[in-house]
């Protein structure tokens, strides 16, 4: 492919952002199938035998989610083949066995017919991104527990993309944003080096690691295009960091949805080329 059409193929992927709707409200009003959840949690409500099978068991915990979209379902599952198992019912799979080790958590639409339009975040307890705590300078113990927050806020941050601005989908936009948020929550701070070793990104940022999470992300691009997005998106990881150490109170949960509609709206260049200044809140 002649280098001027990489190019554009990096630089029209890259352009993926969201408008920001008018008038939003939060939080925003819970989906109706929340109160079959409230109902089931409290034994008055019965789901699929298949489901409540592993719901029920040890390897288990559930609970409802209070978020600024309203609040959502979690299912965390301590076990590697009850999250597999239950991802394939509720898409209705034969199986989910080739889900890469790096994937651990879903904001899972289920196609169940006894459950349709039903939203539910499932989350596996390992390390974030397939990474051990030496990995990632922690303990190991400590680790696994701070996976298990950036999880479910980043999970939270896609269900907030999806219900407020209307959109959810496996691009580097939405996953910086979530796991800037998830990293925030966990660890209090956003670390960009950090989010190359979530991303399989390379030291430099030049290129991605074998079995890198990111590859996943640009499987779609042509190969000469990946490494224009690669420079890209290691410019805005450093920026981003800059940006919240200069702006310490984006980094409050309370600022969350100002945080996400700031990042979301601006896209991969427009973080990468963020003004460094106190931010102003868009939000009442």
């Amino acid at each position: 492919m002649p280098d001027s059409s990489a190019s554009e193929a990096a630089l029209q992927y890259l352009e993926h952002c969201y408008e920001i709707p008018k008038n939003l409200i939060f939080p925003l009003p819970d989906e109706d199938f929340i109160d079959e959840w409230e109902r089931w949690l409290q034994g008055r409500f019965d789901f699929p035998g298949a489901i409540t099978e592993i719901l029920k068991t040890d390897k288990v915990s559930c609970w409802i989610e209070k978020t600024a979209a309203g609040r959502i379902p979690v299912a965390y599952v301590s076990e590697r083949s009850s999250f597999e198992r239950l991802y394939a019912i509720f898409t209705v799979k034969a199986s989910a066995f080739n889900l890469p080790l790096s994937v651990n958590a879903f904001t899972v639409p289920v196609k169940l017919p006894e459950m349709s339009g039903h939203r539910v975040i499932l989350l596996n307890k390992s390390g974030y991104s397939a990474l051990s705590g030496n990995d990632a300078g922690i303990p190991e113990d400590d680790w696994v527990e701070k996976s298990a927050v950036i999880r479910l806020r980043h999970e939270c941050c896609h269900y907030f993309t999806l219900r407020a601005l209307g959109g959810m989908k496996n691009h580097i936009l939405d996953e910086i944003v979530a796991d800037c948020i998830g990293q925030l929550a966990a660890l209090g701070s956003f670390s960009a080096s950090l989010q190359r070793k979530f991303f399989g990104l390379s030291d430099d940022g030049q290129f991605i690691k074998d079995g890198g999470r990111l590859m996943f992300y640009v499987k779609k691009l042509p190969f000469e295009a990946v490494p224009i997005v690669c420079r890209h998106l290691n410019e805005a990881l450093d920026a981003l960091e800059t940006y919240l150490d200069n702006n310490s109170e984006m980094r409050d949960i309370e600022n969350e949805p100002d945080l996400v509609i700031k990042l979301a709206s601006a896209g991969i260049r427009g973080i990468k080329n963020m003004e460094m200044t106190k931010a102003k809140c868009l939000l009442p």
